[in-house]
């Protein structure tokens, strides 16, 4: 008898799902079956499959480049900017939208 766990691990990924957990398994950081469903998913699926190829050629045109250390500290300030004070332009209730969001 095969179990919840054994048919969950067959369980195929949907779009979504796919894409949500894309950018784990192309920087090897995904669990190894979540990397072999998303990457079933990625090889049926023609958009998904495109996405996919464009994040590798991204990927692997920054790998043979330098990142400047300012560049670097810009973007930890940004998201730690981020973390206190959320993003420029969020929605408030100050701003007259009464929280529709």
């Amino acid at each position: 008898m095969i179990g919840h766990r054994g048919r969950a691990a067959h369980r195929r990924v949907n779009c979504r799902q796919a894409a949500r957990a894309l950018q784990a398994c192309l920087d090897g950081e995904a669990g190894e079956v979540t990397a072999r469903r998303v990457a079933e998913h990625v090889e049926d699926c023609r958009r998904c499959g495109l996405e996919a190829a464009v994040y590798r050629e991204i990927k692997n045109s920054l790998a043979g480049q330098e990142v400047p250390e300012t560049t670097t500290a810009r973007l930890r300030d940004f998201g730690t900017a981020l973390l206190t004070a959320g993003p420029p332009g969020a929605c408030d209730e100050t701003a007259g939208l009464g929280g529709a969001w």
